[in-house]
């Protein structure tokens, strides 16, 4: 199935760039931090039989503008709303990807689920920051890896002037070592076209993010998608998805890019679900 590419701007006048293929059940794929579109390709051209694909480049990120403004989680979800509307979509499947179902958690607090199907989440944390009454178990849970201190040093080298190094070692990490250096490669020249200092930005803010108080929340029907060996731990996606009611868990044998290192099974398990979704009451 061919896929073409568009524009659409939002209320605040950045023209944002989304990839898109196929008809059907719309299906959006929202990626990663600093990652584009385009890393969503198998999966557009795999599910694109089926369903309406569509990828979208957050702002800074892909073949979007670049606007000194908005690299917070809340404006990425307004620019999600804003992508809704112009494709007058009122029941779209969610797919999120690492920092993007951060953005999906945002905007279901903002602007609720009424145009939202389904949800996908694949291998983000729920709150990154440790708090100090938090036991380890719970840290684990959770996916709380740094201090407050850590976060805003972290984001702070990678807006630094070693930031593209610093960006290159951190993404590197979050790859089996397997996967074949030119598809590493791909991924980490695909993040560094964001402007450093937007990526800090953005990076402290998914960072603080915590919706813990969301996830009993949702009642739209929902998907975790979690890699068996990603730095986040093997505790992090069934923790999620014991929180959401009904949710399905399945974890697939990848690090944290589990769309990109397996994915027939990532795919495989989309389509299942989507699929269920058609069968299922509204």
């Amino acid at each position: 199935m061919r896929t073409t590419a568009a524009h659409f701007a939002t209320d605040d006048g950045v023209r944002l760039h989304y990839l898109e293929a196929g008809r059907g059940r719309p299906l959006i794929f929202l990626p990663g931090w600093t990652q584009p579109a385009a890393g969503f390709s198998r999966q557009l051209a795999a599910l694109s039989d089926t369903f309406r694909c569509l990828a979208l480049d957050f702002r800074g990120h892909g073949e979007s503008d670049r606007p000194t403004h908005g690299y917070r989680v809340s404006r990425l979800a307004r620019d999600c709303l804003a992508f809704l509307d112009h494709l007058g979509l009122e029941d779209a499947v969610l797919l999120g990807h690492s920092a993007g179902c951060v953005v999906i958690w945002s905007f279901i607090d903002l602007f609720g689920e009424d145009r939202v199907r389904a949800l996908v989440l694949c291998d983000e944390p729920i709150a990154f920051i440790e708090r100090p009454d938090w036991s380890e178990s719970q840290c684990r849970e959770y996916g709380a890896s740094v201090d407050a201190s850590a976060a805003f040093a972290q984001a702070a080298a990678i807006a630094g002037p070693d930031g593209e190094r610093v960006l290159r070692d951190f993404l590197a990490s979050e790859f089996s070592p397997e996967v074949p250096d030119a598809e590493v490669a791909r991924v980490i020249d695909g993040s560094l076209g964001m402007p450093r200092s937007a990526a800090a930005d953005l990076m402290l803010s998914v960072m603080q993010a915590d919706f813990r108080d969301l996830l009993p929340r949702i009642r739209r029907p929902a998907l975790c998608i979690g890699g068996s060996r990603s730095h986040l731990g093997p505790g992090v996606m069934p923790w999620i998805a014991s929180r959401i009611p009904n949710a399905q868990l399945v974890m697939l044998d990848a690090r944290h890019f589990v769309h990109l290192e397996n994915p027939d099974a990532f795919n495989s398990a989309v389509r299942g679900f989507c699929e269920r979704l058609e069968t299922a009451s509204p």
